[in-house]
């Protein structure tokens, strides 16, 4: 199945159609002729769970005239669309939006114009503060958040969304963890590469997590997670701080725990021993730097390899957000 789709003039529909997934990207980084909008426009008004993304440095497409050619479309990008100076021309858009990926531009953008659609379910936002509390105001709604580069509790301190249900903060900040706390319906949370988090005892608090992921965070121990009895899958990545051999013992007492992925690691063997008993850990992943400690921990637990990430989400009915 196609994921990501590449398209130029001219627009094959027939071929793009075959085998594309329900929540594929299709993409384009220079300006199509208008017969290829058109047609472009009309395929993805049939297939409304794909999103159109735009991306590159052609300063044509970064004046997002060619959205006139789209009025119906439900999910849209301009991640890396360089020359992007202004979200005006969104208002060409439907009000019926549903998710939007405002990524990596030159320009810092100001998030105002995004303000008007009501009722996104997913937003993406790299960087750009400006209007970004008045925007997720806007959408309490919104059940998909990824925010990147961003000092998250300074810039959004007072965010209230009672139906998100995933968040993933990337090269940001969050200096008070328990900003986290005011989302109490997190089935998903990825921490990554998070500045000034160094206590993760919050997720204890979060009573309806059901995947963490954790990526290159200065946390040396992970907490009793005991409480967390919704906790089904566990990423921990590039988390090069955890050596001690009881730095993951906490997350062994999660009760309902069943897919665990450790990857990039400097933990000792021995720190998976208290998994070895674990009733419904079904799923492990482990690299440790080693191979010969790969294969004494895969020994150690005696577990079926991870399930793939999209398996997971799907399982568990999640929407994993980047």
């Amino acid at each position: 199945m196609k994921g990501l789709v590449e398209v130029s003039s001219a627009v094959d529909l027939r071929r793009l159609g075959v085998g594309l997934r329900d929540d594929a990207v299709v993409q384009f980084s220079r300006p199509l002729a208008e017969p290829d909008y058109r047609s472009l426009a009309a395929f993805l008004t049939d297939h409304p769970t794909v999103t159109l993304r735009v991306y590159g440095s052609d300063e044509d497409l970064a004046g997002l005239r060619f959205l006139r050619w789209f009025p119906r479309l439900r999910r849209f990008s301009v991640a890396g669309l360089y020359h992007l100076a202004d979200l005006a021309p969104l208002h060409q858009l439907s009000p019926d939006v549903e998710a939007l990926d405002v990524g990596e531009s030159r320009k810092l953008l100001d998030l105002t114009p995004v303000a008007a659609f009501r009722g996104l379910r997913r937003l993406r936002v790299v960087a750009h503060r400006r209007g970004l509390a008045d925007l997720l105001a806007a959408n309490p709604g919104l059940q998909g958040l990824a925010l990147w580069r961003l000092a998250v509790d300074r810039v959004v301190p007072d965010v209230v969304l009672p139906r998100l249900q995933s968040l993933a903060l990337t090269l940001g900040s969050l200096t008070a963890a328990e900003w986290l706390t005011r989302i109490p319906s997190l089935r998903y949370l990825a921490l990554r590469t998070v500045r000034k988090l160094t206590d993760l005892a919050v997720v204890t608090r979060l009573p309806a997590l059901q995947w963490l992921w954790l990526d290159a965070l200065p946390v040396d121990r992970l907490p009793d997670l005991s409480s967390c009895a919704a906790l089904l899958r566990v990423d921990c990545t590039a988390m090069r701080h955890l050596r001690h051999p009881a730095a993951v013992r906490g997350l062994a007492a999660a009760p309902r725990l069943q897919d665990l992925m450790v990857t990039e690691s400097l933990l000792p063997v021995e720190a998976f021993t208290p998994f070895v008993g674990h009733p419904t850990l079904e799923h492990v992943g482990v690299g440790l730097d080693s191979e010969r400690r790969n294969r004494e921990a895969g020994r150690l637990l005696a577990r079926t390899p991870p399930r793939s990430d999209t398996a997971i989400a799907a399982a568990y009915g999640l929407l994993r957000m980047l």
